[in-house]
């Protein structure tokens, strides 16, 4: 875990003909993503201007993207690989890049992208020390694309009228008593049209939820040891557990039916108005602003994960999207270029903007667009990385502990287990995929 402040006269009539096929000779790069380059969104855009640009610079490669579910797509890279018929580039999550570090599937980049990187490019790069989680051995098996944390996004109208403000969610205790306070019923119907936190505990499409970073932060930042033992059926995770299953069944400020939704429902909901706060990954708040139904996208907030005490922040786990070349790609060269290109200032400039992604340069977040007012959450969220970043071991598959802890909530919630045996259950199954 690591703190945290890519022959003869025919012969000769033949060369002309063989230069001018060559000119015209196209590589096709496949690569596997969750975004869609036909789609609205900062980030679809993005990577469909990179892409134009980076095929005008290199006319003899093309870039043919294949959208996939972002939630099973390191795990279809390898089931891919394995078959033999894997694309040239996948993009996968760091919850689940142990699936590509205790595999084959992953050539190495270091000579293929990084060695070629100039030194300038290397001493502007903001995160370095991220290949650690990547490393195995000499060889580096992923580059970062866009990092990301989750963060606590807030409705700032809903907190001016019941006037509160982030330093009254600055602890888990805090949310509770403001959730409290947020949950309401507006029209007299005996349900609340506004619920103080969102939730998405489905065991598919899932993603971080209170208890997960409340146990992390209760472990001082590591659930795991360094043999990527899971280590969370301890007070840490008990408490968290408790706290999310309260939420549901005794303080009322998240429905029931939380139980069914998956994170995308659950953001989905948030963006429609039916909450008031919610644990999100970062790199949703342009799309939440966007699509803000019912409500003002402009009175979107964004506040740090709440810590267990009030000494301390909740950990800001460094994550986010990662590109991996297969092993065995025909078009090795041509695929590190695109990954390279992706990676490198040119790619994060869009990245940044239009695709309103945390700057992986110094000099791009330097750049007059970051200092708009339109990107204080931007900002904000730099901050709080460099402030409180956490990153989590690569090589410990922890992409479905989450769902694990999802399970255990509801188990709890529909009488099915105690919180220890839910935990200690939970924990078990997070051990058997090691």
């Amino acid at each position: 875990m690591k703190n945290f402040r890519y022959s003869g006269l025919c012969g000769l009539l033949a060369l002309p003909l063989l230069a001018t096929g060559a000119a015209y000779a196209e590589t096709t790069v496949t690569m596997w993503t969750f975004l869609d380059v036909n789609a609205d969104g900062g980030r679809n855009v993005a990577l469909k201007q990179m892409i134009s640009d980076f095929e005008a610079e290199n006319p003899d490669i093309k870039i043919q993207v294949e959208p996939q579910v972002w939630s099973t797509l390191a795990e279809k890279f390898v089931l891919g690989s394995n078959a033999g018929n894997a694309p040239d580039i996948g993009w996968v999550n760091s919850e689940n890049l142990g699936f590509i570090m205790n595999s084959d599937s992953a050539a190495d980049l270091k000579p293929l992208v990084l060695d070629k990187w100039p030194e300038e490019q290397k001493q502007d790069f903001l995160l370095n020390n991220s290949f650690a989680a990547v490393t195995d051995g000499d060889a580096v098996r992923a580059v970062p694309l866009m990092p990301s944390t989750w963060v606590m996004m807030y409705r700032k109208d809903l907190f001016e009228a019941a006037g509160l403000t982030p330093d009254d969610i600055s602890t888990w205790d805090g949310v509770t008593k403001a959730a409290k306070a947020l949950t309401k019923d507006t029209d007299n119907d005996g349900q609340p049209d506004v619920w103080g936190i969102g939730l998405g505990l489905s065991q598919e499409r899932y993603s971080v939820t209170p208890a997960f970073l409340a146990t992390v932060d209760g472990q001082q930042g590591k659930i795991f040891d360094d043999g990527c033992v899971a280590q969370f059926d301890n007070d840490a995770g008990r408490n968290a557990i408790a706290m999310q299953v309260d939420w549901i069944t005794k303080d009322k400020v998240t429905p029931r039916e939380s139980l069914a939704m998956s994170s995308d429902d659950a953001i989905d909901q948030f963006a429609a108005g039916r909450y008031a706060m919610m644990i999100i990954a970062n790199s949703r708040f342009e799309q939440i602003q966007r699509t803000a139904n019912g409500w003002d996208g402009s009175q979107l907030g964004i506040a740090p994960v709440p810590g267990v005490t009030a000494d301390h922040p909740g950990p800001a786990m460094l994550v986010g999207w990662w590109a991996v070349e297969w092993s065995k790609s025909p078009n090795s060269e041509a695929a590190a270029k695109f990954i390279s290109y992706m990676s490198g200032p040119k790619g994060a400039a869009l990245w940044n903007v239009p695709g309103e992604q945390i700057p992986t340069y110094r000099s791009v977040a330097e750049r007059p667009e970051m200092q708009e007012p339109s990107r204080a959450a931007l900002r904000r969220t730099a901050e709080i990385v460099a402030d409180n970043g956490v990153l989590m071991p690569g090589k410990c598959n922890w992409g479905r502990t989450q769902a694990d802890f999802n399970l255990a909530t509801q188990q709890v919630v529909l009488g099915q287990a105690s919180v220890d045996d839910a935990l200690r259950q939970a924990e078990q199954a997070t051990n058997d995929r090691q």
